[in-house]
């Protein structure tokens, strides 16, 4: 589970200390998830609203999306090569204490034991600034 741990409250604001960089990202960073032969790289834009993603099958890009909070999910189907993934990423957008999330539903392949494996699940969580 992700948390955040309180620095300062006050009636009107709390502010949030990143307890691990690797389980949640700062706004204005980005980053990239591996699997099999999909990888999906992130970059979350200053502000923690907006998310631009990168899909890449076997080193080709396959799709470009910038999720918002008025157009949160991206449905894709994408093949190259032997690579292949379907299902869907969705932004949720939620402010402190809660967690936003880069969430992904999705199958893709591993042409090297020319398999599917399902994810459902976090790609990313953090903290949208005040």
């Amino acid at each position: 589970m992700l948390t955040g741990l309180p620095l300062t409250t006050t009636a009107q604001e709390t502010s949030y200390t990143y307890q691990d960089s690797t389980a949640i990202s700062k706004p204005g960073t980005g980053g990239i998830r591996y699997f099999g032969d999909l990888s999906i790289q992130y970059n979350i834009d200053s502000t923690g609203k907006i998310v631009v993603c990168t899909l890449t099958l076997n080193t080709v890009i396959v799709g470009i999306v910038s999720l918002t909070g008025t157009n949160p999910v991206y449905q894709f189907n994408v093949k190259a090569g032997l690579g292949s993934a379907n299902g869907t990423l969705t932004l949720n957008l939620v402010y402190p204490p809660l967690i936003a999330t880069l969430k992904g539903d999705f199958s893709y392949s591993v042409s090297a034991n020319n398999t599917r494996y399902p994810f459902m699940g976090d790609l990313v969580g953090w903290y949208i600034p005040n």
